[in-house]
């Protein structure tokens, strides 16, 4: 909806993550036991991670291919935008405005959440005890 100076309201996207965070059961108020395998486990707490991706901080993505690209045919299951349909090339789309606006927030997004995620898994990684070869065998033991 428009304003009411004729002006489009500004577009924003905002992002909340909720992610476990595994502390390193130094401290035993941490920690608790699972009965079923005996084993001390680390608690987890709620880490909230918000971001937000505006005109500021993100550009508007580019629709179509870039000025230096020709349009080729995709490969078959290939569904990003390749400038050419069975029957020829297409026309070209219409670049700017409030959708390629929006486009580029999720892209930039999906970068920042990628990102974010990464560095959470590298932690849990850093945080587990390394899998001994005992283990394994234990744990195939009890999935038969």
């Amino acid at each position: 909806a428009a304003s009411a100076d004729g002006n489009a309201p500004p577009f924003f996207l905002r992002v909340q993550y909720e992610v476990p965070d595994l502390t390193d059961g130094s401290n035993s108020a941490d920690q608790m036991i699972d009965d079923d395998n005996k084993q001390t486990q680390s608690q987890a707490t709620i880490i909230t991670t918000k971001q937000s991706f505006d005109a500021s901080n993100c550009p508007a993505a580019t629709i179509g291919l870039p000025p230096s690209v020709e349009p080729v045919k995709p490969d078959p299951g290939d569904y990003s935008y390749s400038g050419m349909h069975d029957h020829g090339p297409l026309p070209l789309p219409k670049e700017g405005g409030q959708f390629a606006q929006i486009i580029g927030f999720v892209d930039a997004a999906k970068k920042a959440s990628d990102r974010y995620l990464t560095e959470v898994i590298e932690k849990e990684k850093a945080l587990a005890p390394p899998v001994t070869a005992e283990a394994n065998q234990q744990h195939k033991r009890k999935r038969k």
